[in-house]
């Protein structure tokens, strides 16, 4: 302002600014589109499956001249999940205890000439591979053949064809007759490079869940451990051996040291009878069946029944059949221990949830015509809180009936928690059990905010409100802090065991330590009170309840089978929901409300390309991770001890 006049500032020149073109996203809403259309067309296909599927399975008949075709090719899940989507390939024929029926009920089936057992390369656990040999050496005593066809297998899948009459392999065949051995996959010094460090807790010497985050080997006492368990699976493979094929225990071991075998070292050292294609093989059952003459005979036809079909068509049973107001309920528990979550339609894998056992126990407790109850189990553990609230449930339940525990191939830690409050523990001797312990992982990344020049500041009420925040060094009151907390949850795992196996707490300690045993061992210990499988829990229930050997009972199973049809309405929250607890909702909602988000299940539809024990590793690392999201201590094994 000068003299009463404004003054105008100078025109300000033009700016110029690079110009830039634009990338297209058009390629967003085709994914979008392409996506739905997929979703679609996959949900279409699986009602047509689901409501075709009840006639298809109508349609079967068993004739005479069958031959049971077990076909290991999968994974045998303790139960059967069936999901709308199993045209996608993730189809699920029979679980193990169909198998061990189709074999029992094969022995007196008139219809059934003998069983063709075609070996694969699968997960399966030693203790499943156990009572399926025992089953096949049973049916054995009906004076029907048992062939046996490999292409290449592994110890597992050789050790359930031992009993076989004949094992033929092709002369292009495969046998990886190694021993046995467990790789572990140490983080540690990736972890350091990047700045993270993991504080593992364990109680005690061998809980060695941890390891992996926070060593680069094995400590002494997970190889101790780790070492004995094998070494008594290596005894059990060997005694089938001798057993079956008549060969000296020395000679066998030597061989099995030299590693893979081609097919004609196979035959040469014993092992198979003879070189030979599948279909020679079907050639060989057809002229057992038939006669040499009669092979080229059009009314010759081989006949494979699979376990599905036989089962849906079973013979009239002969046997005494006990009243309907004597049964036996039989619950599966099998997968990870963890809080309730909803399974994914696309995965067959099993979880061990609070809101579904004890559904379950409480159904077969007020049935009055359930007079005693079989909890299968299968798992290494997971959630603490779900493990002590199923334990509770069967100390209400075992008030009222008896209830028996029936171990598959692994029940440790949360998985031994669980059975240990039944009136009778049966395990296999190649049971994976014990490891009464807990494991605290805590991650620390302080080391990462350092290397990335990160620098966090906080503002607080008190002192304890930033306790194992992970952007700042863990201080030696955390970890006090943290082995109080874990050491009290320990002593009461003790305690409660010893309750249960009436013994002291000093004698559960010595034993405890977080270390695993074989089923075998845990029996010499008292952690279980009989060896055995499947079959022996439902005789010693039988017993129990009055019924005599050579009488059957009526067996309801939980979870009870879900039709298809049913199991898709509900992924849309529609459907029967009886019992279904408030967190049930539709899988489809959980999944897009978490659409930025990373589950177990989303990752699952990327990891099909994996190798089956690959896939079984990662779905139990996530489960472990998402129940450490609510729990800092855990009850679980360090891995799976597999088949092979």
């Amino acid at each position: 302002m000068s003299n009463g006049q404004t003054t105008i500032p100078p025109p300000i020149p033009p700016q110029y600014y690079p110009t830039y073109r634009r990338k297209s996203r058009w390629w967003i809403p085709v994914v979008i589109v392409v996506g739905i259309l997929a979703i679609i067309f996959i949900i279409i296909f699986a009602v047509i499956g689901s409501v075709m599927s009840p006639f298809e399975k109508q349609s079967y008949e068993v004739k005479s001249n069958s031959v049971l075709y077990l076909d290991m090719g999968k994974i045998l899940n303790e139960t059967c999940r069936k999901t709308p989507f199993s045209f996608l390939g993730n189809q699920c024929n029979a679980s193990f205890p169909d198998v061990l029926e189709a074999i029992k009920t094969a022995k007196s089936d008139k219809r059934i000439k003998g069983i063709y057992y075609k070996a694969e390369m699968t997960q399966m656990g030693f203790a499943k591979s156990k009572e399926i040999q025992d089953a096949l050496n049973d049916f054995k005593s009906s004076g029907k053949f048992i062939y046996a066809f490999m292409e290449v297998c592994s110890e597992p899948d050789y050790y359930r064809a031992l009993p076989a009459d004949k094992i033929f392999m092709p002369p292009e065949g495969m046998a990886e007759m190694n021993g046995f051995g467990v790789t572990g996959l140490f983080l540690k010094g990736f972890l350091d490079k990047i700045g993270v460090d993991f504080y593992v807790l364990g109680f005690e010497d061998f809980k060695s869940a941890g390891e992996q985050l926070s060593r680069k080997n094995f400590s002494d006492s997970a190889r101790l451990q780790t070492k004995v368990i094998l070494d008594q699976r290596l005894g059990m493979f060997l005694d089938g051996i001798v057993q079956y094929r008549k060969m000296d225990r020395k000679f066998a071991l030597e061989a099995l040291n030299r590693g893979i075998f081609t097919a004609d070292s196979m035959k040469a050292l014993g092992f198979i009878d003879d070189f030979a294609q599948e279909s020679d093989v079907k050639d060989m059952m057809k002229e057992q069946i038939f006669g040499k003459n009669k092979i080229d005979d059009k009314n010759s036809k081989l006949r494979l029944v699979g376990i599905e079909d036989y089962l849906g068509d079973k013979p009239e049973t002969k046997q005494k059949v006990a009243d309907k107001s004597k049964q036996i309920a039989i619950i599966y528990a099998e997968g990870t221990v963890s809080d309730d979550v909803a399974n994914s339609p696309f995965d067959n894998e099993s979880k061990i949830t609070t809101s579904a056992m004890v559904k379950y126990l409480k159904k077969a407790r007020e049935d009055k015509d359930i007079k005693a109850i079989i909890l299968r189990i299968n798992s290494p553990g997971g959630s603490v809180i779900t493990s002590d609230a199923i334990r509770e449930e069967i100390i209400k339940t075992k008030k009222v009936k008896p209830i028996y525990a029936s171990m598959s191939d692994v029940a440790a830690s949360g998985g031994y928690y669980i059975p240990m409050a039944c009136d009778t523990i049966i395990a296999s001797p190649a049971t994976i059990t014990g490891s009464i312990g807990v494991i605290l992982a805590i991650p620390n990344m302080s080391g990462l905010m350092k290397k990335l020049d990160l620098s966090p500041d906080t503002v607080s009420t008190g002192p304890a409100a930033q306790t194992l925040n992970g952007l700042y060094p863990i201080t030696d009151k955390d970890k006090k802090m943290l082995y109080t907390a874990g050491k009290s949850i320990y002593d009461r795992f003790i305690e409660k065991v010893a309750f249960h196996r009436h013994k002291t707490f000093e004698q559960i300690h010595a034993i405890a330590k977080g270390r695993v045993w074989t089923g075998e061992d845990a029996y010499k210990l008292g952690l279980v009170d009989v060896l055995g499988g499947y079959q022996t829990a439902i005789d010693i229930a039988k017993r129990r309840i009055g019924i005599p050997d050579s009488v059957k009972v009526y067996v309801k199973i939980y979870p009870e089978p879900e039709d298809p049809f049913e199991v898709l309405l509900k992924m849309f929250g529609m459907g029967k929901h009886e019992d279904d607890d408030a967190q049930t909702n539709s899988w489809f909602g959980k999944v897009f409300s978490k659409l930025f988000g990373i589950t177990q299940n989303e990752i699952g539809y990327f990891y099909e390309a994996m190798p089956d024990g690959m896939k079984h590793e990662v779905n139990y690392m996530f489960d472990l991770l998402g129940i450490a999201r609510k729990e800092k201590v855990i009850m679980a094994m360090p891995y799976y001890i597999d088949g092979n």
